[in-house]
């Protein structure tokens, strides 16, 4: 798949989540989301840092940060997060169709960040929807090979992962399995422990 065709996920996917976000009540933006600490407004917050934030606001804040990657995207969350909720809507809006990384990013990337990061907020909502089948398939993909911060390829290592829904499989099928929905799949690969009740197999031990 080219770049233009994810962007073109991308952009699907961050207009379901426009979608969501002008249906919520005012209490819902504060209910806290999958990624600790962060409320919904938070992880909206979060997105929108790559496509709006210019690189030099970006350095400083990292240097501020003590060079510490994870420090630095939490304290910008929740700075960005406490923004006026109009703010955050103007913001998601001018988002959609962006094309910005951050630094060495790439538009597989973004696809990953959004679709899992829509997941981090619609779960504890209870607004769950499952994500359209080529978005998360695109998104498991580039999962499964993304070290750095994200950590996927290291926990994907060594296993081989099933998603019966989407027909979709990564690693070595000698390998021990783990299998589950794509979605709880993917956000495990991200470490979030809550949806591993969703998935089993002898190479959930490994995770768990």
């Amino acid at each position: 798949m080219d770049d233009d065709l994810r962007w073109d996920l991308v952009s699907a996917e961050r207009r379901d989540v426009l979608a969501l976000l002008q249906d919520l009540q005012m209490r819902e933006w504060d209910t806290l989301s999958l990624c600790a600490g962060w409320r919904v407004r938070d992880v909206v917050g979060h997105l929108t840092m790559a496509t709006d934030t210019p690189l030099s606001s970006a350095v400083m804040g990292l240097v501020r940060a003590g060079f510490d990657v994870d420090r630095f995207l939490a304290r910008t969350a929740v700075q960005r997060g406490s923004a006026p909720l109009t703010t955050l809507l103007s913001g998601w809006r001018r988002a959609v169709d962006s094309r910005r990384t951050p630094p060495g990013g790439t538009a597989g990337q973004m696809l990953v960040e959004v679709v899992s990061h829509a997941q981090d907020i619609r779960r504890p909502l209870g607004r769950q929807r499952p994500t359209p089948p080529e978005r998360l398939r695109t998104a498991l993909d580039t999962a499964v090979r993304l070290g750095g911060p994200f950590g996927s390829r290291q926990r994907a290592a060594g296993l081989h992962l099933v998603a019966p829904e989407l027909d979709w499989t990564a690693g070595d099928p000698g390998d021990p399995e783990v299998r589950g929905p794509g979605d709880a799949l993917l956000l495990a690969l991200l470490g979030r422990a809550g949806t591993l009740d969703e998935l089993d197999g002898p190479g959930l031990d490994r995770w768990r």
